[in-house]
């Protein structure tokens, strides 16, 4: 966190003179969908379900899901907009069976905290309604969660363990947005790109399985913005 901070005062420090120009502040609340590769993981259950004595069915493989997301930015030119990003990631997988004498599930949950840096260009103006390509970077923090649980008749054996992993991130994407005083929406859609993290036991250790956040993004935004008297000039 502390590189991302320093980064992005020293552009605020370069760009002093042209952020008093703009005077030009947003607040955003995102709301999205986000799909997630998780080859590492979608491998590791596979190899559970090998080395099981018994068949299991898989429910859930880090399916596609809700990521709410809040977003600041400030702008420093009239076209390139610079700011702080964080959404809440949120995926996981079961394996799971059952018959007359028990039953049986694997549960992995995994969590992911996006930080990371907005910088946002204009493409077109017409008005109020702006077109942005931003090409956003930071680091993603995850958590993962392990719950396996058999029963067989009375008897119940649980475990749970527990493992972590940073990494960093690209996120190229389009953003479309309408603008009437000071309440600004949108919508916007792109790739995350996050090809690192390692996960560690609660030892510290390290293993060679990678948590993977890259897929699809795209969702919608509301929030509140000023604006520069020049805001009608077409570009």
């Amino acid at each position: 966190m502390t590189l991302l901070r320093k980064i992005f005062f020293a552009i605020l420090i370069l760009n002093t003179g042209s952020v008093l120009y703009a005077q030009q502040l947003e607040l955003l609340f995102q709301g999205g969908m986000g799909s997630y590769a998780m080859t590492d993981l979608k491998s590791f259950n596979a190899q559970i379900q090998r080395t099981l004595p018994f068949e299991t069915v898989e429910t859930e493989n880090f399916p596609m899901t809700v990521q709410p997301g809040l977003q600041f930015a400030w702008q420093i030119t009239p076209k390139y907009k610079l700011g702080l990003k964080y959404a809440y990631n949120s995926t996981g997988s079961r394996l799971t069976t059952s018959d007359y004498s028990g039953s049986y599930y694997f549960d992995n949950v995994v969590t992911g905290h996006t930080i990371g840096i907005v910088n946002s260009f204009l493409l077109y103006n017409w008005n109020i309604v702006q077109l942005n390509m931003e090409t956003n970077f930071g680091v993603v923090s995850s958590i993962m969660k392990i719950n396996e649980n058999l029963q067989v008749y009375d008897t119940i054996v649980t475990t749970a363990v527990k493992y972590t992993a940073l990494g960093f991130f690209v996120e190229p994407r389009l953003e479309a947005s309408f603008q009437w005083k000071h309440l600004k929406t949108g919508i916007y859609a792109g790739y995350f790109i996050n090809p690192w993290g390692k996960l560690k036991n609660e030892y510290g250790e390290k293993t060679e399985i990678k948590v993977s956040w890259s897929g699809i993004r795209f969702g919608i935004e509301i929030g509140i913005g000023s604006r520069s008297k020049d805001h009608s000039v077409r570009e």
